[in-house]
């Protein structure tokens, strides 16, 4: 019954969005009755313009969700913002019996994670590939949608921006944001945007089917993602409490698309992408031709993700090539005020905690058993434990994508290869 409320509520909104249209093309050249209005508008004007009557691509995407909304079907992702790549050979194999990690260590992380609905784990030990594992039909060269991983790529473009004189962290976000040059919100500093610190409002959640005033739903959905980034409160004062907001990171790139004067996926492209050797990669566009979200859902090989923990264990190096600038690695690793755990859009394994949370004063959602065994993990983290753990000090990167399970434990992975390394040296 729920389902069939929810479509026949679509199918309204979708023929309200057919009469206003019409009425468009006609130049309302007919006389207007009381109900030719969509409800609560009086005024045709605002019919036409507003998002929720008059956006053709919302409403694709509304009309046509899959059924799993947070694993989606390729096609469901159009259009793509391509972010293109160089692809180059991929880190060597190790040598059968010359394991830096016991293959009796290599065999429990296996085990683990296929136990726990993963679709792909990589393990990587001193520049060589020790693990390299698929299930679910999953390819190596297939596009995986990282989800909240995203979040962490743009910081990365972040610091381009910064060292290229383009902006300052500490700058105001109303300098490139001019729609809130006079309002409050444009005193949020860049810094504050990246530390999920912004005091920008976490928006209620809402169903699908309820258009009116879901904010999120016009975020993941809408066919101009700048309005409907710029649509959210100042709802703390900025800098006094860490709140995981979809909006930040959306914001952040459009404030260093302004700033450089170029589109987020040709930065991502041409500072990290393609000097890494990665193969092409994508966000959505909100639109043909528009502008690319980069707060969820960026696709790309089980590879190229451990690629990017390559930089983050390499100081950004990748095979002893400077990618990433060192200093900005170190940036994006420094603990941020109001969150230990949290640097620059960067998760931080240090110090321990039972259950990490997204939101300060709330209780925390990502568990782990025990204290990593390293106190330098660096964490690219993604909707249904999917995972980048890079650590420096152990030249150790592990990447897990696949479905969220009752059972994690954020510790295992890292904590069994380190593990199995000490095992290794007694041998």
């Amino acid at each position: 019954m729920q389902r069939a409320n929810s479509r026949s509520r679509i199918e309204a909104a979708l023929h309200r969005a057919e009469i206003c249209l019409a009425a468009c093309l006609l130049g309302w050249s007919a006389p207007l009755l009381a109900q030719d209005f969509p409800p609560n508008v009086s005024n045709p004007d605002q019919a036409i313009t507003d998002w929720r009557y008059n956006d053709p691509v919302f409403f694709w995407r509304l009309a046509s969700q899959p059924e799993d909304p947070f694993e989606p079907p390729d096609w469901f992702y159009w259009p793509d913002a391509v972010i293109e790549g160089a692809p180059a050979p991929f880190l060597p194999q190790v040598e059968q019996g010359r394991e830096t990690i016991s293959p009796a260590a290599l065999r429990d992380m296996e085990a683990w994670a296929e136990a726990r609905k993963s679709n792909v784990l990589i393990v990587i030990h001193k520049g060589q590939v020790l693990l390299e594992r698929y299930w679910n039909d999953t390819r190596p060269d297939q596009l995986l949608n990282g989800r909240a991983i995203s979040r962490s790529v743009t910081p990365m473009v972040l610091g381009f921006a910064a060292e290229d004189g383009k902006l300052s962290l500490d700058d105001p976000i109303g300098k490139f944001i001019t729609e809130w040059q006079e309002d409050p919100r444009g005193k949020i500093s860049i810094r504050q945007l990246a530390q999920n610190v912004s005091g920008l409002e976490v928006a209620r959640q809402m169903p699908a089917d309820q258009i009116e005033g879901n904010k999120d739903l016009c975020l993941v959905y809408c066919g101009d993602v700048v309005r409907a980034a710029l649509a959210y409160d100042l709802v703390t004062a900025p800098g006094t409490r860490f709140e995981v907001a979809q909006e930040n990171m959306q914001l952040l790139a459009l404030v260093i698309e302004r700033a450089t004067g170029t589109p987020i996926q040709t930065l991502v492209s041409r500072h990290i992408w393609q000097p890494m050797g990665g193969s092409n990669a994508t966000f959505q566009f909100d639109r043909p031709g528009g502008t690319a979200r980069t707060m969820c859902c960026m696709r790309a090989t089980a590879r190229d993700w451990t690629r990017l923990g390559v930089l983050l264990a390499n100081q950004g190096k990748w095979q002893g090539r400077q990618v990433v600038p060192a200093s900005w690695i170190a940036t994006m690793a420094t603990p941020s005020a109001r969150n230990a755990n949290f640097g620059l859009g960067l998760w931080l394994g240090s110090p321990f905690v039972e259950m990490r949370g997204y939101f300060e004063g709330q209780p925390g959602v990502i568990p782990q058993s025990e204290p990593f065994l390293a106190d330098d993990v660096r964490i690219m983290e993604g909707g249904g434990f999917r995972i980048v753990h890079a650590v420096p000090s152990q030249e150790l990167v592990i990447f897990r994508h696949g479905q969220f399970v009752d059972d994690w434990d954020t510790a295992f992975l890292v904590n069994t290869a380190i593990r199995g390394m000490q095992k290794g040296k007694r041998r």
